[in-house]
């Protein structure tokens, strides 16, 4: 009886901690994205929380676009979702206080999946970000990675922290002519004329995903800090 009573009170104050030193947040994935509408199929989704101290991972099925998960209290929460395979992912964070609903844009995801790395070496200063007068300021994209990290680990990062990334222009050639759709709702597509030799795009550090509108050959870009750049020509991915 009586280790039945010690087990009940254990079970009891470990629910207790929890319940105190932790929230639950309210994750709602957009009902479509561009991949969605040119497809015209539900994705599913590879779900990153790293909750102020510690990385999960989680798969969310197709036509599920609501997820509950549990975040310590009192730090900031980085969230990123990958759709399918090889896609842009979006992403979503929640500071100290904010609102238990989460709503994700791709936007900010260049920026949070950088975190992300930053916080598999030290958490810490990752947990005690602000990251809603950043986005206030600057576009997700145009963020300088290379400043950000030099003041964060100075603790010197403010919000009046000149972290102006730069735009460089890409030239992508051979290939197939028509549309190529991005698959960011926030990027607009590009346009091959026939004959045409290469086009050129103004793009921040980062990746970057087109697909061709006959669904059957993708591209992606990958742009460095100091403006090289790779692009790889695949075919699509499908995951239906």
């Amino acid at each position: 009886m009586k280790k039945i009573l010690l087990f009940l009170l254990s079970f009891i104050f470990l629910t207790s901690c929890s319940f105190l030193t932790e929230d639950e947040v309210v994750i709602t994935l957009p009902s479509s994205i561009p991949i969605e509408e040119m497809t015209d199929e539900s994705v599913y989704y590879n779900l990153f929380c790293f909750d102020g101290t510690d990385i999960r991972g989680m798969y969310v099925p197709q036509h599920v676009r609501k997820v509950r998960v549990k975040v310590k209290k009192g730090m900031l929460s980085l969230f990123l979702a990958y759709p399918a395979d090889g896609f842009t992912p979006l992403a979503a964070y929640r500071e100290p206080g904010g609102d238990g609903d989460l709503h994700f844009d791709f936007s900010s995801s260049s920026l949070i999946e950088f975190l992300f790395d930053v916080a598999k070496e030290n958490p810490y200063i990752v947990s005690n970000l602000s990251l809603s007068s950043l986005f206030a300021s600057y576009d997700g994209d145009g963020i300088s990675k290379r400043k950000f990290l030099t003041l964060l680990e100075k603790g010197k990062l403010t919000a009046d922290s000149d972290l102006e990334g730069k735009r460089y222009s890409v030239t992508l050639e051979n290939l197939l002519y028509g549309r190529w759709l991005s698959d960011r709702d926030d990027i607009a597509d590009l346009v091959i004329r026939e004959n045409a030799e290469s086009v050129s795009v103004e793009l921040y550090e980062g990746i970057y995903v087109y697909v061709h509108e006959s669904l059957d050959q993708m591209v992606t870009i990958v742009v460095a800090e100091n403006g090289e750049s790779l692009s790889k020509v695949q075919q699509f991915s499908a995951w239906y």
